[in-house]
């Protein structure tokens, strides 16, 4: 079921804009607050989106399963993955929320609304690219950097109550000089820590395809600022619905509070020299996950056959990505340098020359 929320003004699109942290008319232009749009109830929902029912299509590729839907406003069809919960048409570039995609199981608890418009996104992508040389001149060129979009995706967000408790000794080395002697003297120690902490808010995210490195290296995020979930923040931008369950997710947010653990442990092994671990144990208590849609502006693109993915938060502007190099322009920097310092080395050979000094 695709669906579009209207103006109550002038039944044009909404969209939510970051920067005022509400939902503005691309049309009348009217601001409309969260109160105005009545604490997004499924009432509400259903008077202000303009919602059609329509049969899905689905059809097995190469890449996976694609679903086709019809524009409820142009009657276009738009083709989309499975895991799409918020997309635009290609024709009227309406945006387009499937909201089977964010209800039911796929229904997220939480949202963490954009901060960044796209203006500042691209000024910082533009400024991020700066005196890369060996960047291909496509990659830098205005059409393919206006393919920066704002994508929210889908993350667990672990709490849990964390208790370690390890075992083994420690070495505390010592030295003076007595007499014409310097003499280390070894002391031994066993060393005990035991204790618990509350972790909250761990992210690992939930979508195969969007590289799990890439997505570590913008954190951290605000979470004071998460919303309960509505449809209306997805206007505007694109969405992503989970395709790794929790459970399968988890492992990566235990080992990210063991490492906590083994920080809090070792903060306290300062004093000792050397230490010898004899029994380390971590477990995770009272765990809960929430499902939650996170911001991201995200730009794919491919070139020479391989793809690269560049991520900025939507909410700080901290990002990361791997980017691609011309072959071509790295061979011929290397034969300007080699040619410069061939050519420098006959002119200081030339100098030496004519001092006489070789």
């Amino acid at each position: 079921m695709p669906s579009t929320l209207k103006c109550t003004n002038c039944g044009g699109d909404l969209e939510f804009t970051p920067h005022l942290q509400q939902w503005k008319c691309e049309w009348c232009d009217k601001v409309h607050t969260k109160e105005d749009l009545e604490g997004f109830t499924p009432e509400a929902k259903e008077a202000l989106g303009d919602t059609v029912q329509v049969e899905e299509r689905r059809e097995v590729t190469d890449e996976g399963v694609t679903v086709t839907y019809k524009c409820s406003y142009c009657g276009a069809e738009v083709i989309t993955t499975e895991e799409t919960a918020q997309t635009f048409c290609c024709y009227c570039q309406r945006p387009v929320t499937i909201l089977s995609q964010v209800s039911g199981e796929f229904k997220p608890a939480v949202v963490l609304p954009f901060r960044l418009i796209k203006e500042d996104a691209l000024t910082q992508f533009k400024n991020f690219l700066q005196g890369k040389r060996f960047l291909p001149d496509a990659y830098c060129g205005e059409k393919n950097i206006e393919k920066l979009s704002g994508i929210y995706v889908p993350f667990w967000l672990y709490d849990a109550t964390m208790h370690f408790d390890f075992a083994g000794e420690g070495d505390i080395v010592t030295s003076s000089i007595q007499g014409d002697f310097k003499v280390i003297r070894t002391d031994t120690f066993q060393v005990l820590r035991k204790g618990s902490f509350r972790a909250e808010n761990i992210p690992v995210d939930a979508s195969i395809k969007i590289p799990d490195d890439i997505m570590d290296s913008i954190e951290p995020y605000k979470y004071e600022d998460l919303k309960p979930f509505a449809t209306p923040y997805l206007s505007g931008f694109m969405a992503q619905r989970f395709d790794v369950s929790k459970d399968d997710c988890f492992p990566r947010a235990n080992a990210r509070m063991e490492g906590s653990a083994d920080i809090q442990i070792d903060a306290t092994l300062g004093r000792y020299s050397t230490v010898r671990r004899h029994k380390s144990t971590k477990n995770a208590q009272h765990v809960q996950a929430r499902y939650a849609l996170l911001p991201v502006w995200m730009l794919y693109s491919t070139f020479e056959g391989e793809d690269y993915i560049f991520a900025m938060n939507g909410q700080t502007g901290k990002m990361l990505g791997n980017l691609p190099m011309d072959k071509a322009k790295m061979i011929k920097f290397g034969l300007l340098v080699f040619l410069l310092s061939g050519a420098g080395s006959a002119l200081l050979g030339f100098a030496l020359r004519a001092l006489g000094f070789i």
